[in-house]
């Protein structure tokens, strides 16, 4: 499996708040990403929620997720009109890195529905506004929002599970 999709009320200005402090945080460890001058298909902010004072914030606004210092937090933004192109992530070391990415849950921050998408057409889903969606990372994955003239922002958690942890978690709590 790719990708779920949950319906998740979230406190979208809430969210927009942590913005500046996301953006702005650079710890004193490589544990973290902030936009790569590289690349203009997307912008990430992410960061170890223990490098930012924003944690029982962000514990309150995803409640009944469980979130902990150990996981990471940020923004990924597609700009209008771009496409990023599928792709795998990477795994860097379970045990020795605490920012490797399995299972990202991403958050529409949006009016309209964000596209993902996976290697078959038939697997791509949208996030709606009002919904977050589990993406198993190390699948293909990616995003086309080619058609629409204005960015799309997600707020993204990393719970350090893979996905298949992921999707049982939350089965049982949403």
């Amino acid at each position: 499996m790719f990708s779920k999709v949950y319906n998740f009320p979230l406190d979208i200005q809430a969210i927009l708040e942590l913005k500046e402090e996301i953006e702005s945080t650079t710890p004193t460890h490589e544990f973290y990403m902030h936009n790569d001058p590289d690349r203009n298909d997307i912008i990430q902010d992410i960061l170890m929620l223990k490098d930012l004072s924003c944690l029982e914030t962000v514990q309150k606004l995803l409640s009944p997720i469980e979130v902990t210092e150990e996981h990471s937090v940020g923004f990924e933004t597609v700009p209008a009109n771009q496409q990023v192109k599928n792709h795998e992530d990477f795994l860097i070391g379970w045990e020795s890195n605490p920012f490797v990415r399995k299972c990202n849950i991403l958050f529409n921050l949006e009016q309209h529905p964000i596209s993902i998408t996976h290697g078959k057409k038939t697997e791509s889903k949208f996030i709606n506004p009002g919904q977050c969606l589990v993406l198993n990372v190390q699948k293909s994955h990616g995003s086309d929002m080619r058609q629409v003239n204005k960015e799309s922002k997600m707020f993204s958690i990393n719970l350090r599970k893979n996905y298949k942890d992921t999707i049982a978690y939350l089965d049982t709590i949403l």
